[in-house]
């Protein structure tokens, strides 16, 4: 049997993206921990200036 963690990847007001985008970061990596074989979160596009920020595994985008 394998264990999913599914969650959602809105901001809630009070938060900037980048809060929440690290929130899920770790999120993803104490999934991992703890055991879960996936993780899957709701597909949000936030445009920060000219960028746009899309799903990337999360050890090629944390730096904290």
């Amino acid at each position: 049997m394998d264990f999913i963690l599914m969650t959602e990847g809105d901001t809630p007001v009070g938060l900037t993206h980048e809060h929440r985008y690290r929130e899920l970061i770790e999120e993803v990596l104490l999934a991992e921990r703890v055991g879960f074989d996936a993780f899957g979160s709701s597909e949000q596009h936030v445009a920060l200036g000219a960028t746009s920020v899309a799903a990337h595994p999360a050890r090629e985008v944390w730096n904290g």
